[in-house]
């Protein structure tokens, strides 16, 4: 099988799967997007109703038709930084344009893990609640505003407390280290000035009493759950990511009535794969906080070697379909043996780095493995 995996540097999840099918005798494409223009060269041709991808570059060098995309983390192209700004503004616009294109044509019969368009719609935090609730799941009660009245008002509003989320993960590059963003609790005097409050639209929740947090990972007909004692340790209890590799998981079976509003959703959203993040109130019912299209999922095989998630994830790439067959008692892929922070550094060295900025934003969750 040959897989074109799009993604950007220092995505252990992208290395470690690679080099999983690589063992097999698969053919894994690992696409920087960053190096093009200065270290890659792209070619799409068009003839006779096909569309034929060409790539070159460092550890690069692909063409004809791919059985699997995994649409893992596709970046845009790094241009050089002594351009003239008109030129600039037009190349970035042709290779936004053309990129997008190969989205939409190239491998129309390969597996896309996930589809484009659908991959792009599945993001959006609104439609997402949306569809929860439309298949049955506890949807918290939600504002997105970045009007100051409407926001004070929801609070005020709110018999207990309430949550802020941004609607994106991101995290500001300092001179030390770097600041990350989580779900926090705000209440009225935590709020900005309105002139400040108004420059950035939030996500605004009643706070849900929690008895634990619920991961449930999604490949394809395959459906993992784990339960996230997040409420046992007290920097977790609001954002359970502050604290993840200090909680402890268990492997769990999802209620059937759960698992199949699940499934409804995956396909209402168009997904062949997807992380989906519940709060378990005291009294056991499961509210439906977000999915993340191309969530982060070894980490959880990390902590937890007994689900193997790694293994299942080969298996529906390497079979190119949905319903892939696998079996757990005769998986042999293991993250812990794959996974090589040395050798994956030392790939990433070769490839050219997005600039700086001090907002990066690439949908990683704030863990190592992930």
């Amino acid at each position: 099988m040959k897989i074109l995996i799009p993604t950007q540097l220092h995505d252990i999840h992208a290395k470690v799967v690679a080099r999983a099918l690589s063992s097999q005798g698969h053919d894994p494409v690992l696409w920087y997007g960053s190096d093009l223009p200065s270290r890659q060269t792209l070619s799409l041709e068009l003839d006779e109703g096909e569309a034929r991808l060409s790539l070159d570059g460092p550890a690069l060098a692909s063409r004809g038709a791919f059985d699997v995309v995994w649409l893992r983390r596709p970046v845009d192209a790094v241009l050089p930084t002594d351009m003239h700004p008109g030129d600039r503004v037009f190349a970035e616009r042709e290779w936004s344009r053309v990129l997008r294109g190969i989205w939409h044509t190239v491998g129309r019969e390969a597996l896309w893990v996930n589809p484009w368009a659908n991959a792009v719609q599945a993001s959006s935090k609104p439609r997402q609640l949306l569809e929860a609730s439309h298949v049955g799941m506890s949807v918290p009660r939600t504002l997105c505003s970045n009007d100051p009245d409407r926001i004070r008002s929801f609070i005020r509003g709110n018999p207990g407390e309430t949550i802020y989320k941004p609607f994106c993960t991101s995290q500001w590059k300092l001179e030390e280290g770097a600041a990350y963003l989580f779900t926090a609790v705000v209440g009225e005097d935590d709020l900005p000035e309105d002139e400040v409050l108004r420059l950035c639209p939030g996500i605004f929740q009643p706070r849900v009493p929690k008895s634990h947090e619920l991961r449930v990972t999604i490949i394809g007909d395959r459906v993992f759950g784990a339960e996230l004692a997040s409420q046992a340790l007290e920097v977790a209890q609001v954002d359970w990511r502050v604290g993840t590799r200090a909680i402890e998981i268990r492997p769990t079976t999802l209620d059937p009535a759960l698992e199949a509003r699940c499934r409804r959703l995956m396909e209402r959203l168009g997904l062949v794969f997807g992380c989906l993040d519940f709060i378990v109130t005291p009294e056991g019912e499961p509210v439906f906080l977000e999915i993340n299209q191309m969530g982060q999922f070894l980490w959880l095989e990390e902590l937890m070697p007994e689900l193997r998630l790694l293994d299942a994830f080969c298996a529906m790439l390497s079979q190119g379909r949905r319903d892939f067959e696998w079996s757990p008692e005769r998986a042999t892929l293991r993250f812990g043996d794959l996974h090589d922070p040395r050798r994956e550094a030392a790939l990433d060295a070769v490839h050219v780095a997005h600039p700086v900025s001090h907002l990066l934003d690439d949908g990683a969750e704030a863990r190592g493995a992930a």
